[in-house]
């Protein structure tokens, strides 16, 4: 072989090789950027799942405490009913009543009975005026 066509070749050669050892480094500075963009998405990610968790304990907070309002609500309920109902009752009552709620009922003791023959496992009895409920 001649010596230009040796030169040729190895020009052609030497060219490929540093073509090659071009494409290698641009290749590795694309890995490096993708390992670096890679990084920032799992951070980013890993943020996002902090967060995520931090709204999921949130929101069970905020059930728990709506669950405990509508309790009480619920109780609060159930009281006021009752309280409703037994003033219903007594209204009720009141109205089949035959005594007038304006009359008052006196008892008195009698004015023979003496306080000597009162013993004392009896309770003595004074003057009480009853008036309406």
């Amino acid at each position: 072989m001649s010596d230009a066509l040796e030169q040729s070749i190895v020009s052609l050669l030497e060219e490929r090789v540093e073509l090659a050892i071009s494409t290698v480094q641009e290749l590795r500075a694309d890995k490096l950027e993708l390992e670096a963009e890679i990084a920032r998405l799992n951070s980013d990610l890993l943020q996002r799942d902090a967060q995520i968790q931090d709204i999921e304990n949130r929101n069970s907070n905020l059930r728990e405490e709506l669950d405990a309002e509508r309790a009480a609500v619920s109780d609060e309920r159930s009281e006021i009913r009752e309280r409703l109902e037994g003033l219903m009752d007594v209204l009720v009552a009141s109205d089949e009543s035959s005594v007038d709620i304006n009359e008052e009922i006196t008892f008195e003791a009698a004015p023979d009975e003496s306080d000597a023959d009162v013993s004392e496992d009896e309770p003595s009895v004074s003057p009480r005026i009853f008036g309406s409920v």
